[in-house]
């Protein structure tokens, strides 16, 4: 299918264009949601420069998917006509398609939702060690300081620093 036979508005489209559409968005869902695994992944680990990588291709593949929402906004608003207009098996195969879009969202969402919670934890960790160690750092700059040089408690004779 053409770019352009896919991300035109459906209009009058035929049930085949949509039935094509529908599976297509499908297919997208299946890959973002197997990238939302692939995320969960490289969150729990330490690997930045590749989760910033698959957050790209995740844009990439939600871009594809708000084209085809889009092109599908006619469908939606008047499902029921564009619906009665698909043979018994087109209906039961379009019901399923939407069903499992569905489904797969609301994992994807929960899934986020799940590995947005680590990364604040994770957030928090690490600001905490920086908070630490910049109380570190300025307890041992305030005692390489001259003016606070310790004074030392073997010495015996008094007004004599040692």
């Amino acid at each position: 299918m053409a770019v352009a036979d896919v991300y035109t508005p459906v209009g009058d489209c035929d049930p085949n264009r949509v039935l094509n559409l529908l599976r297509e968005q499908s297919a997208l869902y299946a890959r973002l949601e197997s990238f939302a695994g692939r995320q969960r992944a490289l969150i729990t680990g330490d690997d930045p420069a590749r989760l910033l990588s698959l957050l790209a291709d995740r844009q990439r593949l939600s871009s594809e998917l708000a084209r085809i929402a889009t092109t599908l906004g006619p469908v939606r608003r008047e499902w029921s006509t564009y619906r009665a207009r698909l043979t018994a098996a087109q209906r039961q195969e379009a019901d399923q398609l939407l069903s499992d879009a569905t489904v797969r969202l609301r994992r994807i969402i929960e899934g986020d939702e799940r590995d947005a919670r680590i990364l604040s934890v994770r957030k928090e960790a690490a600001a905490q060690t920086l908070r630490a160690v910049h109380s570190t750092g300025k307890a041992i700059m305030a005692y390489r300081e001259p003016g606070n040089r310790a004074v030392r408690l073997d010495c015996t004779n008094e007004g004599v620093q040692c």
